[in-house]
């Protein structure tokens, strides 16, 4: 009965005590519930407090400003909380263009609770390539066969200055007659710059024709010619002395001038020609009549001379004249005029080492070596091989008869022989003589121009002659304005000779 009891009892208690576990397991459950909302709503709050601004770069992350360049920010943009606040946005920098290195930028971002820096880096660099600058043509046309001579080239770089010598030069071949320089260099921040020069070479030289023997063969009357032929070399093909075409015939029968000539043509149709002049009977005799109508060509004797040859190249250079110079020999104080006279245009020819009748017509001998030693001088002087002469008092002269009889006949002879040619004259200014004022010298030489011939008139520019230099430029005038033209004499001109008389 007891122990029934007992079990009752328990049975009934049983619910009691399930019930309360629950109600409390629900009190706590609301407690956690609570206590995370609570722990939610201060994160949210201080998330909203401590939020910074959110930043995005405009271009690259790092900038890269050009070496002496104006810096242009590219700037970023910038919310808070959803709202752009970029045009709040305050940007500086220490950035100096002039001077390589790294720097920064800052941007000051304001917003609810402060400011916000964002620090961006900046780095001027050397990005610009050295320029390079090819003197002379980029593209050259050289004659074929001959050495490239490199005009020249400058460097310049933006940071480096003037970098020329560390220009690397190469050269390549395209094709045979084509090259290419190339022209390369690199700055101290590894910019690199090239250039190409573009060099054609063409054969537009003509063959060179070298006659064996004098360009002027003497011969008497009846005198047998043997034709010494020549050779023709070109750059290009070479010898072409097999190719040589020789026409003209000479009558050793007859008096005359005659010419042979010599042509050759190269395989780029370059035709060279040449002529050799033989004289048959004709030496020491009067031609003066020859040339071409209405040429005057103004000679001056006797010089260089300190006083006068100066101011004849002046007025010859004011009236734009070319004139002929057979000087004499000359020391250092005249060689300049020497060089001046064939710089400005004008023929250095020869009339003796000098002009003591004693002296150069003492012999054939004597004067020939004065004729050399006078060439010779005049090249080293101004780079000139002249060929041209006139002897002193003309081929006609007789006062050589006193020193030497007949050499006047054997010169005229064996000067042709070597190549030279005599030049008299068919107008004399008597300005060495019979003219005694600037007056008489221009009415000697205006009376004696012909429109039928060339003139070669006969001046001198010995010092003291201020006769000559005072007419000359009036003789000029009355030339061209009556339709006469003026040159130098050339090895082509004519040759105007007076009769040998010794």
């Amino acid at each position: 009965m007891c122990n029934g009891k007992r079990s009752i009892k328990q049975k009934e208690l049983l619910p009691i005590t399930t019930q309360q576990g629950t109600k409390n397991s629900n009190i706590l459950d609301r407690k956690k519930l609570v206590i995370i909302v609570i722990i939610l709503v201060l994160l949210f709050i201080a998330w909203i407090i401590f939020k910074k601004p959110s930043v995005t770069l405009i271009g690259d992350k790092v900038e890269k400003v050009s070496y002496k360049s104006e810096f242009i920010d590219s700037g970023i943009t910038a919310k808070y909380h959803g709202k752009d606040i970029t045009s709040s946005v305050i940007s500086s920098n220490n950035i100096n263009t002039n001077e390589l290195g790294e720097y920064k930028i800052e941007y000051k971002i304001p917003y609810m609770f402060g400011t916000y820096t964002y620090i961006r880096k900046a780095v001027v660099v050397d990005d610009m390539a050295p320029e390079i600058t090819l003197e002379g043509d980029e593209d050259c046309k050289i004659s074929y066969g001959s050495e490239y001579e490199e005009p020249g080239y400058k460097a310049i770089d933006n940071y480096d200055g003037d970098i020329t010598n560390k220009v690397e030069i190469s050269k390549e071949e395209i094709k045979e007659d084509e090259i290419h320089i190339h022209y390369k260099v690199t700055d101290s921040s590894g910019n690199t710059q090239e250039k190409i020069r573009r060099i054609f070479y063409i054969d537009n030289i003509k063959p060179v024709i070298e006659l064996n023997g004098s360009g002027t063969v003497v011969l008497n009357v009846g005198e047998e010619y043997k034709e010494q032929g020549a050779t023709a070399k070109d750059e290009r093909d070479g010898d072409l002395t097999d190719k040589l075409e020789t026409s003209g015939q000479v009558n050793t029968n007859q008096e005359g001038t005659y010419t042979i000539t010599y042509k050759v043509k190269d395989s780029s149709d370059n035709e060279a020609i040449t002529t050799r002049e033989v004289l048959v009977g004709q030496i020491g005799k009067s031609a003066m009549n020859v040339g071409t109508p209405g040429m005057v060509y103004l000679t001056f004797d006797d010089g260089p001379s300190t006083s006068i040859t100066p101011r004849i190249l002046d007025i010859l250079k004011e009236k734009n004249v070319k004139a002929t110079f057979f000087i004499l020999d000359y020391g250092e104080e005249t060689e300049h005029l020497v060089k001046r006279a064939v710089e400005e245009g004008h023929t250095i020819a020869i009339h003796s080492k000098s002009h003591d009748y004693s002296v150069c017509y003492s012999s054939p001998e004597s004067y020939l070596d004065g004729l050399e030693y006078m060439k010779d001088k005049i090249k080293k002087s101004t780079g000139i091989e002249t060929k041209i002469i006139r002897f002193p008092g003309g081929s006609s002269n007789t006062v050589s008869r006193k020193y030497s009889p007949g050499v006047m006949s054997t010169l005229a002879r064996e000067t042709l022989q070597r190549g030279y040619r005599y030049y008299d004259w068919n107008v004399s200014s008597g300005d060495a003589g019979g003219a005694h004022t600037s007056d008489e010298v221009y009415n000697n030489v205006t009376s004696g121009l012909k429109q039928d011939r060339s003139n070669i008139v006969l001046m001198h520019d010995f010092s003291g002659n201020t006769k000559t230099m005072d007419a000359l430029s009036a003789i000029i005038d009355f030339a061209r304005s009556n339709g006469y033209s003026f040159d130098r004499i050339t090895e082509k001109t004519p040759m105007v000779t007076q009769s040998v008389q010794n």
